[in-house]
């Protein structure tokens, strides 16, 4: 398994699991709102429910995150590690569905980045919980 020692190469891990947890918190909630505004018809079917089911969880994990980067508890760390790997296994689906429909480009080209982006942002807040001593399970 890789571990970070920093976060960008010179960021401490601690805070950047901080900025990790914070800019994931803004991306669920304009993620949200985006979806609640842009979701076609007005009331929202049964997968732009369950993405924003998963954007609400992943919302508290991340505050969960930052708290337990605050106080070095690695207790308040797991719901977010799990949940970034629940949303990055999301993310696969609706790509390939995406992509099978031939939806835009812009959208495809945004769940690559974003697989991506959350995948390194996981591995950073993964390699403080594990150097906090947290139980490895990867």
């Amino acid at each position: 398994m890789i571990y970070l020692q920093k976060c960008c190469c010179f960021v401490d891990l601690r805070l950047g699991t901080m900025i990790v947890g914070l800019l994931h918190a803004i991306a669920d909630l304009s993620g949200g709102v985006f979806i609640m505004i842009f979701a076609g018809t007005g009331t929202p079917d049964l997968c732009h429910k369950l993405t924003l089911f998963l954007f609400l969880i992943h919302l508290v994990s991340c505050a969960g995150l930052v708290y337990g980067a605050i106080k070095l508890n690695t207790k308040y760390m797991i719901l977010y590690i799990l949940m970034t790997i629940a949303m990055l296994l999301y993310l696969i689906p609706l790509f390939v569905a995406d992509a099978i429909l031939a939806i835009w480009f812009f959208v495809l080209l945004t769940y690559f980045l974003l697989f991506f982006i959350s995948l390194y942002c996981w591995l950073v807040a993964y390699s403080f919980y594990a150097a906090l001593g947290g139980t490895l399970f990867l």
